[in-house]
Parts: C-alpha cells; structure tokens; sequence
C-alpha cells in the first residue's frame, strides 16, 4: 500500500493533471466496455461518448481521491522522518542508522562512535536544557567536521555513531581530531567552556558486521576515556587499540 501510495502520489500540478486525464480515460474505457457488453458492438454508443457520460462522475471522484492520496503521501512521508529522526538534535536515530547502514564494514569503509565528555556533569551542573543544548551543539558540530561520504546519527544520550561510505586514514584521523577537540559553549552567561568528546574509529575489513563494528568502536571509546578524554582511539582489527591525541 505505501508504494502504491508514493506511486500514485502526484509531485506537483502538471503530474496531477496528468493522472488526473489518465484516470478519467481509464474510467471512460471501463464504460465503453461496460456498454460493449451489455448492447453488443453494433447497439454500443461510440468511445468518446462513453468517456464524455463518465467524465461527469470520474472528473471530480478522481480528482478528490488524487487530492486524498497526495495528503496520506505527505503525511506517510512525515510520520517517516519522525520516526527516523531525533526530535531533539535533528540527526538520525539509531533505527535509522542499523537500517540504513550496510550489515557488514567492508575494506574501505569506517565506523566512528563519538561520545561526550562529562555529560552527565553538565546536566547536573548547568540543568537538563542546558545538557539538551549541548547535545545539539555537538549535532552541529559533527555536520561541519564531516563530508558527503558520512551518514551520522545520535545512537543513545550523548553517544553519536557515524558511517563513513568512504575511509581515507589521514582524512579520518583529521575528522576524528576535530570531534573530539570539541566547541564551546555556553552554559553560563559569558562563561563559555570547551566541550570535549572520546572518539572510537573502526576501519572496515572483510568479515567485520556492523554490530561488532559498533562493538569495537565502544571499546575504543572506553581506551580513550581511560587515557584522559579529548581524544580518539583506533580500534585494530586485532583488536588491538592504539589511543592518538
């Protein structure tokens, strides 16, 4: 039903004139032949004035139902994103990401978990609004670290997970440098402070599922925590971690 719907679905008003002539030309087709079997080709009245009787009923039941499927499209469409998106930073959630994301990290893709530093005392410093304004602050600041080739999406509280379609070692490392250095922020009037975020990154290779993925990069997450936070940590297929600054 929701592929009929979206096929159905006119996308602006020459696509609804459009199906909307379609439509009445099939409801004239269905009356020629309605009319062919029950009079017989010799008694049946000509095509066209079969279309012009049943245009009077079709022209304004077609156009109304055309009208109906356009408002379930729109509505399916933004009942879609909002169960797609975080309502709070804009992102992605995580269903959206473990459905849109490929099952398995093949060689040349990559896998980042970016989680916030000292969350928790923010909220319980500053306020919970306060706490939900660095949540979309650190949104903002992903989007700008990151290029065409990354899907990112907020996975928990304060944790963001990123799939990178594309892995560059040397632009990676440089991406994952800028998350975790952080922004500032504003949590008091004039008294900006730097918000810092542990980053776990896991290149792709032949055999890695998505969920070990996710995995390994948690506990490259935890290395970096462990090894003073503001900073990343590679996760080897080993697996190995090696903690960069």
């Amino acid at each position: 039903m929701e592929r009929f719907v979206r096929l159905v679905a006119p996308t602006n008003r020459v696509d609804f004139c459009t199906k909307l002539i379609a439509l009445v030309l099939i409801c004239g087709i269905f009356n020629h032949l309605r009319d062919l079997v029950t009079d017989g080709f010799d008694q049946a009245d000509p095509f066209m004035n079969n279309l012009f009787d049943a245009s009077f009923t079709a022209l304004p039941m077609c156009a109304f139902a055309l009208l109906l499927i356009s408002h379930l499209n729109a509505l399916q469409t933004r009942l879609y994103k909002q169960a797609m998106r975080d309502t709070l930073t804009g992102l992605f959630n995580r269903r959206w990401f473990m459905a849109n994301t490929p099952e398995q990290i093949s060689a040349g893709q990559a896998l980042m978990i970016v989680d916030i530093d000292y969350f928790k005392r923010i909220n319980d410093t500053f306020g919970h609004d306060k706490g939900d304004e660095a949540l979309t602050s650190m949104a903002k600041h992903l989007d700008a670290q990151l290029g065409e080739y990354a899907s990112c999406a907020r996975i928990g509280g304060e944790e963001f997970a990123i799939f990178f379609a594309r892995s560059v070692p040397e632009e990676l490392t440089a991406i994952a440098r800028a998350i975790s250095s952080g922004f500032l922020f504003e949590a008091e009037p004039d008294k900006p402070q730097k918000v810092t975020a542990s980053v776990g990154l896991v290149y792709g290779r032949e055999g890695l599922s998505r969920v070990e993925a996710i995995k390994l990069a948690d506990e490259a997450v935890y290395q970096a925590k462990e090894n003073g936070r503001a900073c990343f940590s590679e996760a080897e297929s080993s697996p190995k971690l090696r903690v960069l600054p």
